[in-house]
């Protein structure tokens, strides 16, 4: 019975691997990012919760509200942190990144299981950052950018996320628990991977600001 219940609540404990993820963002300085990863932790972990046994004391909130914002949360994560590898100068990364918050939210309302849900935000995002660094490659004659990013960000960054939505989408059905779990995991480690090693818009270099209450109350004023 104890095995049952554990395998039961394994959702809602693999969706703290963003904790991680929050931890890393913050430590970059990309605090807006690190308070959508918590956001979706958030809504990820009581989604689950409500879903598992004994846990519904923790429901204070109705089941498609919380699984709206699951999938909300997920799908703006992938794209802030596609925004934040492209690295736009203000004001075009702010626009980008609004852009996303709209048409992912219209998009999730209109259906929130399909296929479209985060393939639209990340074909999206793929061909914003294509056509960036198409441009800067034909300015600056040569590669862009380093090909330190290709083979330490980019390439283990989409090979977690591709293996993600695999899980998600193609192999829940073997064992939804374990693979579910997984998914989380590796939608993580992708959200890791394709974040910059240091904001470079952050400002003057220093000690990077810990993302706690004052932090988050201060973004959100």
């Amino acid at each position: 019975m104890g095995t049952l219940v554990a395998k039961l609540l394994l959702p809602t404990l693999s969706s703290l691997a963003f904790l991680p993820t929050v931890s890393i963002a913050a430590k970059r300085q990309f605090h807006m990012e690190a308070m959508v990863y918590l956001f979706t932790l958030f809504f990820v972990a009581l989604h689950h919760a409500c879903n598992g046994p004994g846990l519904s004391v923790l429901c204070f909130m109705r089941h498609d509200i919380l699984e709206y914002f699951s999938v909300y949360g997920t799908a703006l994560s992938m794209w802030v942190s596609l925004m934040a590898l492209a690295d736009f100068d203000e004001p075009k990364r702010s626009t980008f990144v609004m852009f996303g918050v709209l048409t992912i939210a219209v998009r999730i309302y209109h259906d929130r299981w399909g296929y479209g849900v985060y393939s639209g935000p990340i074909g999206t995002a793929i061909l914003i950052i294509a056509a960036k660094w198409l441009q800067k490659m034909k300015e600056k004659k040569g590669l862009y950018p380093d090909k330190s990013v290709y083979t330490q960000q980019i390439g283990p960054g989409l090979c977690f996320g591709a293996l993600a939505l695999m899980l998600r989408f193609f192999f829940e059905d073997w064992d939804y628990t374990y693979v579910h779990s997984f998914y989380h995991c590796a939608l993580a480690m992708s959200f890791v991977l394709l974040l910059p090693k240091v904001n470079k818009k952050a400002g003057s270099p220093g000690t990077p600001a810990k993302l706690d209450c004052s932090t988050l109350c201060c973004a959100c004023v």
